[in-house]
């Protein structure tokens, strides 16, 4: 699913554009490529980690590692004027052309080195954006799960999503689970709710747009019967992101579930999970 930037760096070309004025930047900076270094580029930060800076970082140079190995001549060539071992712009153009043998065999210096990089650096701007684009990249979504009730009442669940107002989100697809031993089975009878079939309340202003959702998930009476060790889960709940973005999930839990029950939370990529774990033995 292909997404849309909303940013100060305004739509697709104008971030392209963006993209390659940065690499000619980076490539130009004095010092070998660190984070710090890096860190001052905020187009490449978006389109690699989404405004995450470490993520970016690690993602950007295995970009570069990709175009040094199976990249054309001028791509390697931009990637090597960037990431290659020396503290100059001129002493990394000459790395290049050391690295990258010339077709006809004839001597290079670094001007033919600048002339592979710019040609690359041109053409890798616009591939880094388009792939961007595409995994999702270039949107972000906050998931805040916020939980209360008890064990008669059920915990209440609200579900607040926002996302960037043009990304082409879905909503969480929710699922109950009871757990029996080492066996995990899947609530029937309609308890796995597809959120994108719902009409969420919803506000938005130019650049965000937030939706609320709201569950009460009704605790099993029989699960409390389960024998399991202290530590094991007994009942939860999974909220799946579906073509879900950059994402970060928060917990709020003001639910009380009583002596010998507690809550615990996990997330792992696209999947937020909330679990009734044994604490104590019954009495």
């Amino acid at each position: 699913m292909v997404g849309t930037i909303v940013s100060e760096f305004g739509d697709t070309d104008e971030l392209i554009q963006s993209v390659h004025k940065e690499l000619l930047a980076l490539r130009a900076a004095h010092g070998r490529l660190t984070v710090e270094k890096f860190s001052q580029f905020p187009a490449l930060i978006l389109v690699f980690g989404g405004g995450d800076l470490l993520e970016a970082f690690l993602g950007f140079e295995r970009e570069m590692r990709r175009y040094i190995a199976e990249g054309n001549r001028d791509a390697a060539a931009a990637a090597f004027s960037i990431t290659a071992p020396a503290d100059t712009v001129l002493d990394r153009l000459e790395y290049v052309v050391t690295e990258i043998e010339a077709e006809d065999g004839e001597f290079r210096d670094q001007r033919t080195g600048r002339r592979w990089s710019d040609r690359g650096i041109k053409t890798i701007a616009a591939e880094m954006v388009h792939v961007a684009e595409v995994r999702g990249r270039l949107g972000s979504e906050l998931l805040t799960i916020e939980i209360s009730g008890n064990w008669q009442e059920g915990l209440h669940l609200t579900i607040s999503q926002l996302t960037n107002k043009a990304l082409d989100e879905r909503a969480p697809l929710v699922r109950f689970w009871k757990h029996q031993g080492d066996n995990l089975v899947e609530q029937s009878e309609g308890l796995t709710l597809d959120f994108d079939e719902y009409k969420a309340p919803e506000v938005a202003n130019d650049m965000f747009r937030l939706k609320r959702y709201h569950i009460i998930a009704e605790i099993p009476d029989e699960i409390d019967d389960i024998k399991v060790d202290l530590g094991d889960t007994l009942y939860s709940i999974s909220l799946e992101g579906r073509d879900a973005p950059m994402r970060t999930v928060t917990f709020v839990d003001t639910s009380d579930l009583g002596p010998g029950l507690d809550l615990q939370f996990t997330t792992y990529r696209t999947l937020a999970t909330v679990e009734i774990v044994r604490t104590a033995l019954a009495a």
